[in-house]
């Protein structure tokens, strides 16, 4: 009798040191950054909410804030409860009334610049906020790139800039404006206006026509770009300093009616340099250096009559340098500053040449004989010896209608502005 109850005993002390350890083990697991309020026990109900389409951002909100596994400045504890449009609560995330929704409360931006959040993917947070008209959320680490569905970003955008008093109307030739003018920044959905707030350079974005931006600079995305149509609305596009990879697809072209600035620059973007990024007519900054791009330079780049800053630097892009891009920056185009140095070009024609005196054309770090500042000739033809896939550059070219249009009606102007009056490139120091 007595040693069953000795036994039974170290059973239970067994028992109990296993458990104790269970609790402890579980206790030094890395947790995800929500708190008590979002216990489904502790969810608000639909009915706390002044709509339905709030209830339904909250539940995405929490949804995406459970997959989080760092949030250094603890910005998502603010993220509890039903006061998502609140001034205190949801910090990042905006409000503002919709006319064609019976003018009710929606989330139309989420501005996430600089804190640091980490979480394996975007993908189920922007979609199930589908009236979202900005995202922005540079410097933080968001895992693969695969925001395919972007459908929600839709809405026009117009500028108030100090005491709400709103911008004149602006045509394509005036974007941006500086970051030093934007003393107060709203963005807006049709008449309705949810302040930002002062001292947030470019959160919304200036236009009279349908200005949209996706901006996720430093966020470590991994993947390669959507070769859907969903990025079709966008006039803004930075994803600098990632780890994306694969090719530029051919759908870049879709954007050839909407984008103003695409910013590519350090990833490990590979394939050729596709003709369809030429019929980006309306880009004032068109970024890809430092990946890895290939192919020469495709005739359609002549279309560009609105590019003020084309970097395609720090690539293996080779063949000459077409004389019909470097005519850019005379009386048909616009053309500031012509970025190809780090690549393997082997010859320059007489426009080309004149930009390069100018200081309009950097070649460094080529294999043009003639040149200072070149590569060596047996690297040179190391490279030269490998085997090419790329199409060669295709002539002639039917550059789009408008961009023809452009450059038969008024000459360009070659001016060199400050990078910090550039959307894409004011993201990259915020």
């Amino acid at each position: 009798m007595a040693n069953r109850s000795k036994c039974h005993l170290t059973q239970n002390l067994f028992f109990l040191l296993a458990y104790t350890t269970a609790i402890v083990a579980a206790s030094t697991l890395p947790q995800p950054y929500y708190s008590q309020h979002d216990t489904p026990s502790g969810y608000p109900q639909p009915h706390d909410f002044p709509n339905e389409m709030l209830y339904q951002a909250y539940v995405g909100i929490q949804r995406f804030k459970k997959t989080m596994t760092c949030d250094p400045r603890n910005i998502t504890s603010t993220w509890v409860g039903h006061d998502i449009c609140g001034d205190k609560t949801y910090v990042g995330i905006y409000c503002s009334t919709l006319p064609r929704l019976s003018n009710n409360l929606t989330v139309t931006s989420v501005v996430l610049n600089g804190y640091g959040l980490c979480a394996p993917k975007l993908q189920e947070f922007i979609d199930k906020l589908p009236d979202l008209a900005v995202f922005r959320a540079t410097s933080n680490k968001f895992g693969a790139f695969d925001v395919n569905n972007l459908s929600g970003l839709t809405y026009q955008y117009k500028l108030d800039v100090s005491d709400d008093q709103p911008a004149q109307p602006l045509d394509d030739r005036d974007f941006p404006l500086p970051t030093k003018d934007l003393l107060k920044l709203k963005a807006c959905v049709g008449p309705a206006c949810v302040d930002i707030g002062s001292g947030e350079s470019l959160v919304a974005i200036p236009g009279a026509t349908n200005a949209r931006a996706l901006l996720l600079n430093y966020n470590n995305l991994s993947g390669s770009l959507p070769a859907n149509h969903g990025l079709s609305k966008l006039s803004y596009l930075a994803l600098a300093n990632n780890k994306l990879t694969g090719p530029i697809p051919p759908s870049i072209e879709h954007l050839q009616d909407s984008l103003f600035e695409l910013l590519l620059l350090n990833n490990q973007l590979s394939g050729c340099l596709p003709h369809e990024l030429g019929m980006l007519h309306k880009a004032a900054v068109i970024d890809v250096g430092m990946n890895q791009l290939t192919g020469p330079i495709p005739s359609s780049f002549s279309c560009l009559n609105s590019v003020e800053q084309l970097n395609l630097a720090g690539n293996r892009l080779y063949g000459p340098v077409p004389d019909a891009l470097c005519n850019l920056a005379g009386p048909a185009g616009r053309l500031a500053n012509l970025t190809l140095s780090g690549n393997y070009f082997t010859s320059v024609g007489p426009a080309c040449a004149a930009l390069i005196k100018d200081g309009v054309l950097d070649v460094k770090s080529n294999c043009i004989p003639g040149l200072a500042d070149q590569r060596r000739p047996a690297e040179c033809a190391a490279f030269q010896s490998q085997p090419k896939t790329c199409p060669a550059a295709s002539t002639p070219v039917a550059c789009p209608a408008a961009a023809a249009a452009k450059g038969e009606a008024a000459p360009g102007e070659r001016k060199a502005r400050d990078y910090s009056s550039y959307v894409t490139y004011a993201t990259l120091h915020e």
